[in-house]
């Protein structure tokens, strides 16, 4: 199709179409900041335009001719808009630029996880860099010596990112195999029976204890108290100061390492209102995916009652919902969880 065939008239759209496309296109000139916000954006517009004139090769032409943006562009800002959609709120939040946007729009996802962890670490990857990471040929060209030996405090950032990034895959095992505990722990609990502290105790009391003390090493900062500021062998490994999430979810790690210390009545809302919820935001996962792992729990929990569903039409087990959102407060923890149908006893 040459781009004569592809020329677009707008004409041809329907009164509401041809006023969205204007509309479109005037929003898309006003981003004149090319920031990460805006590529995100710019990236739901052009999708929006090519699902308005509905061809691609001939959205292209139009944002080409109309706005200057090449085709090449567009298939970025697109691809940006629909595969980092998930990873939108961190990109953000560290200013991933648009150049990188693109690179990482078409990566996998453990590989824009890893990515992304380098720019937590404090560091600022070039262009270069995240293509030589996505590429497999990180360092491999650059230096000659491993990489707990490189010098400088450039070398020892290096050093740094790569244990980080090693405790982070750790921690994200131990976090999903607690959440996994957690959630086959509480399921009854939506059919009417107890939550059974010493059996969650016993499975993820030591995953609890590693995870607690890996994100503590990795949020926590050494501080002497103020009476023995100037003794030596007073400097500790203290939890952060802060209010933010990870120092909650860091709480109650704590709480689950000890769980047989939480009172009966509490234990439930404790799982309910604050390890589900926490770990879930913690682990980025939706709320598909916890009521997936509900579903999953119930099979485990009820294996004749599966296996005797799978002829009949069954009424399902009521889920928890959960919302997920940032923990903002140490009065309010994310994604309250509503009861089930059953209305489980306390």
């Amino acid at each position: 199709m040459t781009n004569t065939d592809q020329k677009f008239d707008i004409e041809k759209l329907k009164g509401d179409e041809q006023a969205r496309i204007q509309t479109i296109a005037e929003t898309i000139r006003g981003h004149q900041k090319k920031d990460t916000d805006a590529t995100f954006k710019l990236g739901a517009l052009i999708d929006e335009a090519t699902d308005v004139i509905g061809d691609d090769k001939t959205c292209e032409h139009w944002l080409e001719n109309t706005l200057g943006i090449t085709a090449r562009h567009a298939r970025n800002f697109r691809a940006v808009h629909r595969n980092l959609a998930r990873f939108k709120p961190k990109c953000t939040r560290l200013a991933v630029s648009p150049t990188i946007l693109f690179k990482l729009a078409h990566a996998e996802a453990d590989q824009i996880d890893e990515v992304l962890n380098v720019f937590e670490s404090g560091n600022r990857p070039r262009v270069q860099d995240v293509t030589a990471m996505l590429t497999g040929t990180a360092d491999q060209t650059t230096t000659d010596y491993p990489v707990e030996d490189g010098p400088g405090l450039t070398g020892l950032a290096k050093y740094g990112a790569q244990v980080q990034r090693t405790r982070i895959a750790r921690l994200k095992e131990l976090l999903g195999f607690i959440l996994l505990g957690v959630i086959e722990a509480y399921e009854p609990k939506l059919r009417g029976k107890a939550v059974v502290k010493s059996h969650l105790r016993e499975k993820i009391r030591l995953q609890a204890e590693e995870a607690y003390s890996t994100l503590k090493h990795m949020i926590g900062t050494l501080q002497r108290d103020d009476h023995w500021a100037a003794a030596i062998g007073h400097l500790r490994l203290e939890e952060p100061d802060n209010n933010g999430g990870w120092a909650k979810l860091l709480t109650t790690l704590h709480g689950l390492e000890r769980f047989e210390e939480v009172p009966a009545p509490d234990a439930p809302g404790f799982l309910k209102d604050r390890a589900i919820p926490q770990l879930q935001w913690a682990l980025g996962l939706d709320d598909e995916d916890i009521q997936m792992m509900f579903a999953k729990a119930a099979e485990k929990n009820n294996p004749k009652k599966a296996t005797k569903s799978k002829g009949t039409a069954a009424k399902p087990t009521p889920r928890p919902q959960v919302t997920q959102q940032p923990i903002v407060n140490a009065n309010q923890v994310p994604g309250q969880i509503a009861e089930g149908q059953s209305g489980a006893a306390a």
